[in-house]
């Protein structure tokens, strides 16, 4: 009798287990990071007796949570994948922003200032034209300086992305930690903390969502969470906070750090893996210094050129050209573990040359050596040697070995490019030498421009051209070096830093006389010959071998390609992590119709387990009447 109502009292309570663990699948089906649960059930054995072994029933072994470590691990790695590629196209996007089309670009501004000498050229003495080109070259100055300053804006937003999400890091590990500790404590009772281990790893989670994280389980019950390819984050019960730390050569820029011991370690920013924290970093460190640098170097270039252009010519006045633009100065920061006294200048000496990149020079084994960032190789550097169209200097202190500096050519070329010319007669249209052909020339020659080209000391000595037959001649007067005396049809003679070019063809003894430019108001408003220098500015190939607006047209490509081939990324790592979601909620997630299901399956169990009670209490009434009579 006794057995039959412990067999329906055990399968009762089984049943009202099923029944309040699938009531809470249902109540957390929309629960994120929630793992679907089962009574785990199995035989209570069996009671030997002569006529054989009888069931004892059943009993509730554990509830178990529907999970699968790998599943989890993916889903968190794939999702720190998605997030850092998806945080770095976002910025890129904002990025492309700045790089405008049309008549707003800087491209654009760069041809309509050179453009506008074309006016000058034509009318040298015209007032309104030389304003015309005061006004666009403010314009193109302001251009650029919004250009690098919304750029700057990315940077300074970014590093506050940087600190918020590092805030929110710090606090979802500590409570990983905090969560370590009650698992731990409960570890010893024989039964899985199934709603602890869901939290836990939910937050593991939404940390995969900042910084890509290892998972290395303990036999206490807790999780260890490794980064940047094993750098401690979490072990046991104690968490150890990220931190900003300055970069050493920039203060205004952080580095990804950890603190341990009171002490800031920089962790290897390309070993984070994914994550939004590896994203931004990766725009930092690489995206937004090639924007920076390549806007940079096109304004240090146009400037530079712009400035030896005009200081070839005599500008109204009858003073030599002053400067058009004026640039940010090139920069040296240094390292800030440096022991030595170096100081290292860096001067542009071949703008041409420049490279849209940093360098870092070092001091190694008693010898300098320079290398392009972010990853060139180390190669021997003698200070006061060109290279990349700079020039580096150490003009006081000495260098301890390991010394470092950071070299930065063109970062603030744009930032403060200005318009230095505000007087409109300051304009040097005027070329230093004047060409005209003899009247008792024979042949058919004509001259067709006379522009100076190149800073030369000879620049402005007059002398005669005599042909001694249609294809050569004689130089006679001062020159500098030695000058091709062959006149090839549709390449210009180049004497003394200046070009002529000629029309028609020359016979034996034809002569073009050059002369000294007359500095006098009349002679000046009438010569064009640099204005026309200036102008061919617009088709020089000056920037990368590219003329100015070709390179622009590369940057835009170049940011372009950034964005597109983030954009692949981002999508097809979304697919991924996506996938992987799936697949850990065909295994963990609940599906309401499965559950409504069992519901009713173990509410017929327990109201079957209920009427062995009842039949129980039938029986033992029975037995009790029986044996009254």
């Amino acid at each position: 009798m006794s057995g039959l109502i412990s067999l329906g009292t055990r399968t009762m309570f089984a049943a009202q287990a099923q029944l309040n663990t699938t009531a809470n699948n249902i109540s957390n089906a929309n629960t994120p990071g929630y793992s679907r649960q089962t009574v785990q059930l199995e035989t209570a054995g069996g009671q030997f007796t002569g006529a054989g072994f009888f069931g004892k029933g059943v009993k509730i072994t554990t509830v178990e949570r529907a999970h699968n470590a790998f599943l989890s691990a993916e889903v968190a790695n794939t999702a720190a994948v998605a997030a850092g590629d998806a945080t770095r196209l976002d910025y890129l996007q904002r990025m492309e922003k700045v790089f405008r089309l049309g008549e707003s670009g800087l491209g654009f501004a760069a041809g309509q200032l050179l453009n506008a000498f074309v006016d000058v050229a034509s009318n040298p003495s015209d007032a309104s034209a030389r304003q015309v080109v005061l006004s666009r070259l403010e314009s193109l100055a302001s251009r650029y300086r919004s250009a690098a300053g919304e750029l700057t804006a990315l940077q300074q937003g970014l590093t506050q992305d940087l600190k918020t999400s590092i805030a929110t890091v710090n606090e979802l590990t500590q409570r990983v930690a905090d969560l370590n500790q009650q698992i731990a404590r409960v570890k010893g009772l024989g039964h899985q903390p199934n709603d602890l281990l869901d939290q836990r790893d939910q937050l593991i989670a939404e940390i995969s969502q900042f910084i890509q994280v290892t998972q290395i389980p303990a036999s206490d019950g807790t999780v260890g969470l490794f980064i940047a390819g094993g750098q401690r984050l979490v072990l046991g019960n104690d968490a150890l906070p990220l931190t900003l730390v300055p970069d050493p050569y920039d203060n205004s820029i952080g580095r990804l750090g950890l603190r341990e011991a009171g002490v800031d370690r920089p962790l290897v920013e390309s070993s984070l893996g994914g994550g939004t924290l590896a994203g931004m970093l990766r725009i930092q460190n690489q995206d937004l210094p090639a924007a920076i640098n390549q806007v940079g170097r096109m304004a240090a270039v146009l400037a530079a050129r712009l400035n030896e252009q005009q200081a070839l010519g005599y500008d109204l006045n009858g003073n030599v050209g002053g400067p058009l633009l004026s640039t940010g100065s090139p920069r040296s920061l240094p390292h800030a573990s440096n022991t030595g006294t170096a100081q290292v200048t860096v001067a542009i000496t071949e703008a041409t040359a420049l490279e849209a990149a940093d360098h870092e020079l070092r001091f190694q084994g008693g010898a300098w050596q320079l290398r392009r960032l972010p990853d060139g190789a180390w190669s021997p550097y003698t200070p006061g040697t060109q290279v990349a169209g700079i020039t580096l200097s150490v003009p006081a202190g000495t260098p301890a070995d390991g010394d470092r500096f950071l070299i930065q050519p063109v970062r603030f070329a744009a930032t403060d490019l200005r318009a230095a010319l505000t007087d409109p007669n300051g304009i040097a249209a005027a070329a230093p030498v004047v060409a005209a052909v003899s009247p008792a020339n024979q042949g058919t020659m004509g001259v067709s421009t006379l522009l100076p080209k190149q800073a030369d000391p000879n620049l402005g000595q007059p002398l005669q051209i005599v042909f001694t037959s249609p294809t050569t001649f004689n130089i006679v007067g001062t020159v500098s070096g030695t000058p091709s005396t062959t006149l090839v049809p549709g390449e210009p003679i180049r004497i003394n830093g200046w070009e002529l070019s000629v029309t028609g063809v020359p016979q034996a003894g034809d002569v073009i006389e050059v002369r000294s430019t007359a500095v006098t108001a009349g002679a000046l408003a009438s010569n064009n010959g640099n204005a026309l220098a200036l102008l061919a500015l617009r088709d020089e190939p000056m920037v990368g071998g590219e003329t100015l607006t070709d390179a622009y047209a590369s940057v835009l490509a170049d940011v372009g390609i950034r964005v597109q081939g983030a954009q692949s990324s981002a999508e097809m790592s979304k697919t991924i992590a996506r996938e992987a979601q799936v697949a850990r909620d065909e295994l963990s997630g609940v599906n309401l119709d499965e559950e409504a299901a069992r519901l009713i399956q173990f509410q017929q169990a327990y109201q079957a387990a209920a009427k062995v009670l009842q039949v129980a209490q039938q029986v033992f009434d029975t037995i009790l009447q029986t044996a009254g009579r």
